[in-house]
């Protein structure tokens, strides 16, 4: 696996679950924006994701060099985990004109089960916890949460769907976040029937916005999904300011 180096990045814990984040300080002199998009992807790397692994690693490889050609590239910042039994980050939010696409390359170490529950509730707490830290700085700022998954939960301990929603109801609450996108990604659900709506039906518990559904996992639908992400971002992007989310795409 190859690990990105997260130099200049601090470490921060979360009151609750037992996995923190990294994040830049926000008195970087590489912070030059006033206004930022957080942008979170989280990818499953259990075992079921060997057979297209190289497709995964470059639609995130697509993703970023997409991103990186928006005018608003530097008002994005990019944190992205992969989830299997646990998480763990590739690199947490930093800049994306600091992101080098081929630094990707062999990023998933894929085996495991699948703690999709855990892994979206970090994703969505340490979103909105960077971005209590982004207001108390007088940085305006809106998010995207982008969870991509092969199954069904297997192996949380500490979330639910439940827990999802509450801590999606509590971003909302705090309001640093002018507004929150999340989008649950099922991929390869024609491989197995019963999840394509076990992902809806946690969508609706968890009170994500939008849920899509990729009925085989191969080269093209991988890049389609790129698309659709980098899509998202830029149109959640170019929503900052305006007082609310941007409207979900079809993919």
């Amino acid at each position: 696996m190859n690990n990105i180096a997260s130099d200049g990045l601090d470490q921060f814990a979360l009151q609750t679950g037992t996995y923190g984040y990294s994040a830049m300080d926000l008195e970087d002199e590489r912070i030059g924006s006033t206004a930022y998009t957080l942008v979170t992807i989280a990818v499953d790397i259990s075992s079921s994701v060997m057979n297209f692994k190289k497709d995964m690693e470059d639609a995130i490889k697509e993703v970023v060099a997409s991103c990186s050609d928006s005018p608003r590239k530097d008002s994005l910042m990019i944190r992205i985990v992969t989830f299997n039994t646990r998480m763990q980050e590739i690199h947490g939010f930093k800049l994306l004109t600091e992101c080098d696409p081929d630094d990707y390359t062999d990023c998933l170490n894929v085996g495991g089960c699948t703690a999709l529950f855990d892994a979206t509730n970090n994703a969505i707490a340490a979103t909105n916890d960077y971005a209590v830290k982004l207001d108390g700085k007088d940085f305006d700022a809106n998010a995207i949460v982008v969870i991509i998954t092969d199954g069904d939960d297997n192996s949380s301990n500490e979330a639910t769907a439940s827990t999802v929603k509450k801590t999606l109801q509590e971003s909302v609450r705090q309001e640093s976040l002018e507004s929150m996108l999340s989008i649950l990604v099922g991929v390869g659900v024609d491989d197995y029937p019963p999840l394509q709506d076990y992902l809806d039906n946690f969508k609706t518990e968890a009170g994500i916005t939008q849920y899509v559904g990729i009925d085989k996992a191969n080269s093209a639908t991988m890049s389609k999904l790129a698309k659709f992400v980098s899509r998202s971002v830029s149109a959640q992007s170019q929503a900052l300011n305006t007082g609310g989310p941007s409207q979900a795409l079809q993919f």
